[in-house]
C-alpha cells in the first residue's frame, strides 16, 4: 500500500477498520492525525464518508485539502485519488477537474512519474487533460530537461529537440 514520512500505513488503517477491528483502526488513525499526518485524514474522511457521516467526511477532506505541503507529493496525489473516488466537496465534475489541478501542480514541481501521466494524458486527451499535442511536448521538454531517456529519445524523433 502507501506509508508516509510520518510511519502511517494506510494498509495497516484499512486492514485494522475492515477485519471489524474498528476501534482499533480509529484510534490508529486519530493517532496519525495528531502527529500531522494529512493521508491519515484522508483515511479517516473516507471511513466516516463509508458510515454515512458526510459532514464529518467533508470537513476533514477540507482540512486535508488546506494542509498538505506544496512539496508532499504523495499526499498532493493521494488526495487527488481520493477527489476521484468520490470524496471532498463540489460535484463529481468539480472533484475531477481539482484532483486534475492537483496532479498538474505535482507535474509543475518536477515529479517525472506524473510527467509522463501528463505526456500521455495531453496525448491522448485523458483523466481531464484536453488533446493538446503542444501541451504533450511541453511535459516531454520538461520529463527531458530532468533526464529522462525516453523523453529524450521521444522529442529526437520527432524532431522538436
Amino acid at each position: 500500500m502507501f506509508s508516509d514520512a510520518l510511519g502511517f500505513d494506510v494498509g495497516t488503517a484499512r486492514h485494522l477498520l475492515k477485519q471489524g477491528e474498528e476501534g482499533e483502526g480509529v484510534a490508529y488513525l486519530e493517532e496519525f492525525i495528531a502527529k500531522g499526518s494529512v493521508i491519515a485524514v484522508i483515511e479517516m474522511a473516507e471511513h466516516l464518508d463509508n458510515k454515512g457521516d458526510q459532514s464529518a467526511s467533508l470537513t476533514l477532506m477540507e482540512r486535508a485539502e488546506g494542509s498538505i505541503a506544496e512539496d508532499d507529493f504523495g499526499a498532493l496525489l493521494y488526495l487527488a485519488r481520493a477527489l476521484r473516488r468520490g470524496l471532498g466537496a463540489g460535484t463529481a465534475q468539480e472533484r475531477y477537474f481539482r484532483a486534475f489541478d492537483l496532479k498538474e501542480r505535482v507535474a509543475e514541481a518536477g515529479h517525472l512519474a506524473t510527467i509522463r501521466e501528463m505526456i500521455v494524458n495531453c496525448f491522448d486527451g485523458l483523466n481531464g487533460a484536453p488533446k493538446d499535442s503542444d501541451r504533450a511536448v511541453y511535459w516531454l521538454r520538461k520529463a527531458a530537461a530532468l533526464g529522462d531517456e525516453e523523453s529524450k529519445q521521444i522529442l529526437r524523433e520527432e524532431g522538436l529537440s
